[in-house]
């Protein structure tokens, strides 16, 4: 690597993560990996290889271009996009054998039309879609009451299939809204199956709504933030659940070597605004990352790296490309230190929900802000015959 700041992700945590999860949810119910936004900023191809490995029965993604990239990776599980795409892409999606949602009366509309252009022009193949409802999201999916009509419109459109229903929870942690939303679910669902039509698979429970117990599992769960190792900030897992909440692995580290070891006199400034001044003769460490990788400026004041096993506190303004270290007090640092930004050494770790008290967010926009200048390489242990 050419830039001395870099991404680590441990294969073997995401496909033990899977692992965990299958135990967490019931032995009927599909497990449905969220890969979308390059997987959380783990990468996108090789998390949705980890998820293969990990056995998962459905990768999930945001867009086309995404589930187009597994195609290309050669990869033939199934894969679902979660929200409604633009009837430009429908031919290549039915092409490339992708799952759509369908989300509210005009994407309905729409992909149909779309699918009925592209079958007039001779494509042969088959839509899958699902549909999702509206229980309280409120940014997506298609009213309770016509969730009866707009499955009614898909079957009577030749070569359309529809694989799924399903919602999303506003707050898996939350008892009362998930029962609210789950009865809206389930009230839409038993209006279809008074029509006769058979139920598809339903899908509504993400990582927290499994490990609080708030809603059932049904036929498939959609887990993100799981996958890659993490809880919600502050989140307490159901009692029954908290033992295998503990096996996750985080599998995301950041790390970085020095660009600059220098010695400040007591009273000199690092950073734009010299908010930051030494009170000692202080060594200090300039690491080659910043807010351009996703090292957010709210990281300081109160961010730390890990070097030899011990935190030093980063110090001064977080910059475009770089961010500074005190080192003072660690022994004998060189340029070849490897620093911890995210991730654990000896005995002590940096996680991602500490990063997003600082920021005032979540461990989600964390991991998704880390951005393609950080190489990512890819570890995992031998294996053995």
């Amino acid at each position: 690597m050419n830039h001395p700041a870099w991404i680590e992700i441990d294969v073997d945590a995401l496909v033990y993560n899977a692992g965990v999860l299958r135990r967490a949810i019931p032995s009927h119910t599909a497990l449905g990996l969220l890969v979308k936004a390059n997987a959380y900023g783990h990468g996108l191809e090789m998390a949705a290889r980890a998820a293969v490995l990990g056995d998962a029965d459905q990768l999930i993604v945001a867009n086309v271009d995404e589930a187009l990239t597994i195609r290309r990776a050669g990869l033939a599980a199934p894969v679902l996009v979660a929200y409604a795409i633009p009837p430009d892409g429908v031919a290549d999606a039915v092409q490339a054998e992708l799952e759509l949602s369908v989300t509210g009366l005009d994407s309905t509309r729409r992909t149909l039309d779309a699918w009925a252009a592209a079958r007039a022009r001779g494509l042969q193949g088959r839509l899958d879609l699902h549909v999702e409802v509206d229980t309280g999201m409120g940014r997506g999916g298609v009213a309770p009451h016509d969730l009866v009509d707009v499955v009614r419109q898909i079957d009577s459109q030749p070569d359309t299939n529809l694989l799924g229903i399903w919602s999303h929870l506003a707050n898996g942690r939350d008892p009362t809204t998930s029962q609210e939303q789950t009865k809206r679910f389930e009230e839409a669902v038993s209006q279809m199956a008074a029509t006769g039509r058979t139920v598809p698979r339903r899908h509504l429970v993400a990582t927290e709504a499994i490990f609080a117990e708030t809603a059932p599992a049904y036929d498939m769960v959609r887990v993100g933030l799981g996958f890659y190792g993490l809880l919600g900030l502050d989140f307490q897992p159901a009692p029954d659940l908290l033992d295998l909440a503990a096996e996750l692995r985080p599998a995301m580290a950041v790390k970085a070597r020095p660009v600059r070891l220098e010695w400040m006199p007591r009273g000199a400034a690092v950073g734009y605004g010299q908010e930051w001044r030494a009170e000692r003769r202080s060594l200090i460490a300039t690491l080659p990352i910043g807010y351009a990788d996703g090292w957010s400026r709210a990281y300081w004041p109160g961010a730390w790296a890990l070097v030899r096993g011990r935190r030093v506190p980063l110090v001064g303004r977080v910059s475009m490309d770089s961010v500074c270290a005190d080192v003072t007090d660690a022994t004998d640092i060189t340029p070849d230190e490897e620093f911890v930004l995210l991730g654990a050494q000896g005995g002590d770790h940096i996680t991602a929900n500490d990063l997003a008290r600082l920021r005032t967010s979540i461990p989600n926009e964390v991991l998704c802000d880390f951005g393609e200048r950080l190489s990512r390489v890819y570890l995992r242990a031998p294996q053995h015959a």
